[in-house]
């Protein structure tokens, strides 16, 4: 299956539409990414109002997911899709990722995005710092680009950020979300 290449990131932060979500999980820093690399995508982003569930996602050819290149499409309960590839790693305190190639209207406003997400130890719980800046089309779009990124995508990831944190603190690392969903 051949896929678009995913652009350069532009390396300068004050051309992106940001938005960052943050929360801190009773586990220990260590173990975070060692279960959030491999739990499905789809148990957490649930959506919302405007942004639509992950429904699943499959590999791109290229490195197993968890490793810098490795790549993976992202499938949305709209039918929309995009691409998404591990830009860089320093586990267990980070990763950074880059989502691209959006079919949904977001892909009239963005080309792309870049994101890291942080487990940072704070005494023996962990603190998750997600931030999240997609890349606007042009100076036009970047207002909107802004709004939608301040009033719903930051929701979205938040909403994640509160199922993973409810999942980590009731069950610990050893299970994914589906499994302890009766």
């Amino acid at each position: 299956m051949k896929h678009s290449s995913p652009p350069d990131p532009d390396t300068h932060d004050e051309n992106y539409a940001r938005c960052r979500v943050e929360t801190v999980i009773a586990i220990p820093a260590k173990t975070f990414f060692d279960w959030y690399m491999f739990e499905p995508i789809e148990n957490f982003m649930l959506g919302t109002l405007i942004v639509p569930p992950i429904t699943g996602t499959e590999p791109v050819s290229g490195p197993e997911w968890g490793k810098a290149g490795a790549c993976r499409k992202i499938f949305f309960k709209d039918g929309t899709t995009s691409l998404e590839r591990i830009l860089e790693t320093n586990l267990p305190a980070s990763y950074r990722y880059q989502p691209w190639a959006y079919t949904s209207p977001v892909r009239l406003l963005s080309d792309y995005a870049v994101s890291t997400m942080q487990a940072v130890p704070e005494g023996g719980n962990c603190r998750i710092v997600w931030d999240y800046g997609f890349h606007p089309r042009n100076a036009i779009a970047r207002p909107l680009l802004q709004l939608f990124v301040t009033l719903d995508w930051k929701r979205n990831l938040a909403n994640g950020l509160k199922v993973i944190k409810a999942h980590l603190e009731a069950h610990g690392t050893a299970e994914s979300i589906s499994e302890t969903r009766g």
